[in-house]
């Protein structure tokens, strides 16, 4: 770190430490009903400075281990530190869009393609920026407070619900049960949560603002829009309707920068702390631009602060409905899109959501569709800002780039967590626009190990047919071209990783004969496991239907079909399979 960077880090030392001063200790286990009977259990914060600039908030992982800091350690230091180290996947692009990357935008200013391209080559906050970057959080300090009398960072200040009543701090989280939903024999209840740290408190509201459930939500005092004592036609939070895609880079500095869309601000966008304070109520609008977009208040919150033994936690907090988008703008930089053409409507665009069971490489051809050139399909904005600067040079085509795709899965209306989705996989920037023949060779590849499964697949049925059976359902249960994918993805992502090094013809031409190679090895494996467990009448097989209509399924020819197939679809190892099927 340079002599500037310690000078700013020297500042910290004389700003005031903002740990909480324990006046009294209760136990852990408060049991929280409703406010006032928080206030008779033991003492209540009101007020108390906590201030997310200072405080560990964000956990990074770097070679000495994984640490929370504040926000302008890790700007400041982000590139020192490898990355993100969060709870769960669907964190990333919470603390990325509603923390790290609005206060660098908000600081500097737009960033332009040429802004971009120098940031990148330098690898780290230049002495300037770094001023502006402390001098942005020293003047908007307050709003960065947790429990400000006025405006609470990310909260409705005094935010209630009718006979005060409140819920768990878990009710934030969509990985523990709550409510009904809380087993028999658990250790807690709702009367009795668990307290944590204000700092995972802080990124749990912030998650639940972007992943929320379109639960019923009990209403606010306050709330004009409440109906008998709740507020429906709720929306998922402001990521739940997409597919999201998020850009990695081998820093944390470099992950911010790869997140930062491109172009210029509207009038009137601005993130969400330096807009008015909240209160119970709440509208329906377009967002003003992307910092209003990235810190989109999906939900009024309130965390409700107790002093432990172990320090200042939060057990309990309150909950209610917030601002709702219409649809997703357009211009939502963080995913990918489908393109359908209306004869009235004309184009329309709408979010692609990820599929459960789906790796993200069965994606690719969609990653990396650039310029509409994969019909109905269109990457997103941030991918194709690391395609532009690959062309005009900005970004080496070696450049070590990954890609995070993560969702999650609602079900019952939206009002439940179903499944969370995630995938890390590494990206051969020249396949974005530099190289067609890597291009070429990551969707061959990618579509040879899919083309192997449904051809493991067509095995299966033809074989169930052949002993007088009937194939499982399409979807249905274990199927055997669905573990042959499962032993093809390392093969998969190796491949992938090898081309990051933006390999010759003659290297990606090996590269690609020995990925063959080794997934044919696979595929006869999954055919051999099949074809071992037949009985002895697959090899007269079943005649199905009558004379012009019968139709003969037997082993034999179950086995001609699919090593044909396998010929077709590896072309390096059968290149004149084509010519010569018939």
């Amino acid at each position: 770190m340079g002599p500037f960077c310690a000078r700013v880090r020297g500042r910290l030392d004389v700003w005031p430490r903002l740990a909480p001063s324990l006046h009294s200790s209760v136990p852990s286990s408060l049991g929280c009903l409703t406010i006032s009977q928080l206030s008779e259990r033991g003492p209540v914060l009101a007020a108390h400075e906590w201030c997310l600039v200072d405080e560990g908030c964000i956990p990074v992982r770097s070679a000495g281990g994984v640490r929370e800091v504040g926000i302008l350690s890790a700007l400041l230091e982000s590139h020192t530190v490898g990355g993100l180290a969060v709870e769960l996947p669907t964190m990333t692009p919470v603390l990325l869009r509603q923390l790290l990357v609005p206060v660098v935008l908000d600081a500097l200013g737009p960033v332009d393609a040429e802004a971009w391209a120098e940031m990148m080559d330098e690898g780290r906050f230049t002495p300037g920026q770094c001023v502006d970057i402390a001098q942005y959080l020293d003047k908007h300090r307050d709003r960065f407070n947790i429990f400000d009398k006025v405006q609470p960072f990310g909260q409705a200040a005094g935010l209630t619900h009718p006979k005060d009543a409140v819920k768990p701090v878990a009710e934030l989280m969509p990985h523990v049960s709550t409510g009904n939903n809380t087993p028999l024999r658990e250790a807690r209840t709702d009367a009795d949560p668990e307290p944590v740290p204000v700092g995972e408190a802080v990124r749990w509201m912030l998650h639940a603002q972007s992943w929320d459930t379109a639960a019923i939500k009990t209403a606010a005092v306050g709330d004009p829009a409440v109906k008998a004592g709740k507020t429906t036609g709720n929306r998922t939070g402001s990521l739940g309707f997409l597919g999201v895609v998020t850009p990695i880079g081998s820093t944390l500095f470099e992950t911010i920068v790869l997140n930062i869309p491109i172009g210029d601000r509207p009038d009137g966008d601005m993130p969400q702390w330096r807009r008015d304070p909240q209160g119970p109520s709440w509208a329906e609008r377009a967002p003003a631009g992307v910092l209003d977009l990235f810190t989109w208040q999906a939900r009024r919150i309130r965390l409700i602060p107790t002093e432990t033994e172990a320090g200042l936690r939060v057990a309990n907090v309150v909950l209610s409905a917030g601002d709702r988008v219409p649809e997703p703008p357009a211009w939502e930089p963080h995913t990918l899109w489908t393109i359908k053409k209306d004869p009235k409507k004309g184009s329309i665009r709408y979010p692609r959501r990820h599929l459960p069971g789906r790796t993200g490489w069965r994606g690719l051809k969609t990653l990396i569709a650039l310029d509409q050139d994969t019909v109905g399909v269109e990457t997103s904005t941030l991918l194709t800002q690391i395609a532009s600067a690959i062309l005009t040079g900005d970004l080496p085509v070696t450049y070590p780039l990954r890609v995070e795709t993560c969702g999650v899965v609602y079900g019952n209306m939206s009002a439940i967590v179903s499944d969370v989705l995630f995938d890390s996989m590494p990206i051969p920037v020249a396949a974005l626009r530099a190289d067609m023949a890597v291009r070429g060779s990551v969707i061959q590849v990618c579509t040879q190990a899919e083309t192997l499964a449904y051809a493991v697949d067509d095995l299966a049925k033809h074989l169930a047919y052949a002993v007088g059976g009937e194939p499982a359902p399409a979807g249905k249960g274990q199927q055997p071209g669905t573990k042959l994918l499962h032993t093809l993805d390392p093969l998969v992502r190796r491949f992938l990783t090898g081309c990051q090094r933006s390999p010759d013809d003659a290297e990606l031409d090996r590269a690609h004969h020995a990925f063959e190679t080794l997934a044919e090895r696979a595929a006869r494996a999954a055919a051999d496991e099949l074809l071992h467990r037949l009985p002895g009448r697959a090899f007269t097989g079943v005649t199905q239907g009558t004379g012009a209509d019968a139709k003969t399924y037997r082993q034999a020819t179950a086995e001609r079909f699919f090593y044909a197939a396998l010929r077709r679809t590896l072309t390096h190892l059968y290149p004149l399979a084509e010519e010569t099927t018939t």
